[in-house]
């Protein structure tokens, strides 16, 4: 038995079973600054986001292994993204079969493996959510408690994954779930005592969406959105969003790199989203639609301690201070400063101001938001974070009205993670 970093452990005396115990605990709070003309808005444009606070997450499960060659994980989840908790439910609960190393072969409901973003744990990300361009492709075939079967390929330099995907756990009755495949290859290009350089790539093709009634003719509704990067709005009112959108098919991709060198590190990543409208007997074919969105991001570790690296996600983890904080005789742990630019478009055919939308055309609306942050790391479990973020969403109502507004956040997260 043993507690590293805080987990507690439980090892065999020959090391083919183990056992150790998680949980991931993040309490935030947050307060949305909106102008006057804001509050005119109708409810689906958010007139008034709801300030306050709630446990993001609140994760607690036990992961390890099993006669050598198998592993495990299950992981539950009692907090929420849309400003309020959730009873508990299933995060991830898969088992794994490692022994044809360096391959794996991964069965269950887990967050399939996406991007350098998306593959960023939870408890490591730079500012309280990812990134919204790499948010959309997590909700439409990823996130915690999809249904996957996954191959792995795992080395120290190089990293491909091929998942098979469907519905999530709790998700509302359908009649068929969507069915969808989910590839990514990341390779770790340049790498000394110093500085790593990593390359990612991300693709996913959805072909076959929820049936929503039992009929042959049955709607096959895809909803692209996203929150602002922040979700204490217990409304989870969504500022952009195609709408339920009737989809053939759709296809994801997306491009990012990141790169560390002592203490400073930045990632960069440009994402597309593409989805063919079903075609209805009787009626004028509607145009395929095509969306996208990128961000970029920096920090800066003012004590000097730089981010890890982890083989297993092809992502980076948080710094580990050096001197963790105490009163007596210690030192004051890690800080870090943060910021962040993304861009999510979500219209295409959407025509012009003033005039009704397009036949066919979608009025998603674009968000972009300018985020600062700083992080303070007392010790290896937990975590501090302080983030401002500048918001504007610019759209249109579907008769060609502005209904956009800019607004401000001012969030903060307490953390802890074993």
């Amino acid at each position: 038995m043993s507690f590293d970093n805080g987990r507690f452990d439980v090892k065999s005396p020959d090391g083919r079973f183990t056992l150790a115990i998680r949980a991931l605990g993040q309490l935030d709070s947050a307060y949305y600054m909106q102008s006057g003309k804001a509050a005119l808005l109708a409810a689906a444009n958010g007139p008034d986001l709801s300030s306050g606070m709630n446990f993001r997450r609140a994760q607690l499960g036990i992961q390890g292994t099993l006669f050598g060659d198998w592993s495990y994980n299950f992981n539950t989840e009692f907090g929420g993204s849309g400003g309020t908790e959730t009873g508990g439910r299933v995060q991830a609960l898969y088992v794994e079969y490692d022994g044809l190393k360096p391959f794996a072969f991964r069965i269950g409901a887990y967050p399939p493996l996406g991007g350098l973003e998306d593959n960023t744990a939870s408890a490591d990300t730079l500012f309280l959510e990812r990134a919204a361009p790499s948010d959309i492709i997590r909700n439409a075939v990823g996130g915690d408690g999809r249904d996957a079967a996954s191959l792995l390929y795992v080395t120290d330099k190089y990293y491909g994954s091929l998942s098979y995907t469907g519905g999530k756990v709790g998700d509302a009755a359908v009649f068929d779930e969507q069915q969808a495949v989910l590839a990514r290859v990341a390779a770790s290009v340049w790498s000394d005592s110093d500085s790593r350089v990593v390359l990612s790539a991300t693709g996913s093709a959805m072909f076959r969406g929820p049936d929503t009634t039992a009929d042959l003719g049955s709607a096959r509704a895809l909803t692209l959105s996203v929150a602002p990067e922040l979700t204490e709005d217990s409304t989870g009112t969504k500022l952009v969003s195609t709408g339920a959108v009737d989809t053939e098919n759709a296809r994801f991709w997306g491009v990012e790199g990141g790169a560390n060198w002592k203490s400073l590190y930045a990632q960069a990543g440009y994402f597309n989203y593409q989805m063919s409208q079903r075609l209805v007997p009787h009626t004028l074919p509607k145009p395929d639609l095509n969306f996208d969105g990128w961000y970029m991001q920096a920090r800066w570790v003012l004590t000097g301690e730089s981010r890890s690296y982890s083989t297993a996600n092809a992502a980076f983890t948080s710094p580990k201070p050096r001197i963790p904080f105490s009163l007596d005789g210690g030192g004051w742990g890690a800080w870090e400063l943060a910021a962040r630019y993304s861009d999510v478009d979500l219209n295409d055919h959407d025509g012009t101001f003033h005039l009704a939308t397009p036949f066919g055309g979608v009025r998603g609306s674009e968000q972009e938001i300018w985020s600062a942050g700083i992080n303070w790391y007392p010790n290896s479990v937990l975590r501090f974070a302080l983030d401002y973020q500048w918001i504007d969403i610019g759209r249109l109502s579907g008769a060609g009205a502005n209904v956009g507004q800019s607004l401000q956040a001012l969030s903060l997260r307490s953390q802890i993670s074993l």
